[in-house]
């Protein structure tokens, strides 16, 4: 089998998994009570919607809530995509919004390559440099 069908297999598999994973984890807290946490990417509404269909009555009271950097799938390092969390408990809500505010470090995009071209009389030396990395030929 070829090593591009392969990766591509592979790929597919980890986006399957990755969408059909729950994104809803329940905990029971202190007080006895059922506590559910919801993850979402990209939108915070994703989460409302969630956190209703999880709860019988469909409504929940917000118990604290967060976004922070991630990427697509996952978001367990800095990433250019927004992940929304909240935590919760089904039953009557005391209509508070939550807030989602920001926290985790920012997404920074890394330096693009800086090239220098240097020639002397007998050799000619290129030198690509990439964050703290710097790759030069010689000729």
């Amino acid at each position: 089998m070829n090593n591009k069908l392969v990766i591509g297999i592979t790929l597919i598999s980890i986006l399957i998994t990755a969408c059909a994973a729950s994104n809803i984890k329940e905990y029971v807290g202190p007080d006895g009570k059922s506590i559910k946490t919801v993850k979402c990417n990209q939108h915070f509404e994703e989460c409302f919607e969630l956190a209703s269909s999880s709860c019988s009555g469909g409504t929940y009271q917000v118990i604290n809530s967060e976004s922070h950097a991630g990427g697509l799938l996952s978001d367990i390092l800095a990433g250019p995509v927004t992940w929304y969390g909240m935590t919760y408990y089904c039953g009557a809500s005391d209509g508070k919004m939550p807030n989602f505010i920001f926290s985790g470090p920012q997404y920074t995009l890394p330096a693009p390559p800086i090239k220098v071209e240097v020639t002397t009389k007998l050799t000619t030396t290129n030198c690509t440099k990439t964050g703290n990395n710097t790759n030069c030929t010689t000729y």
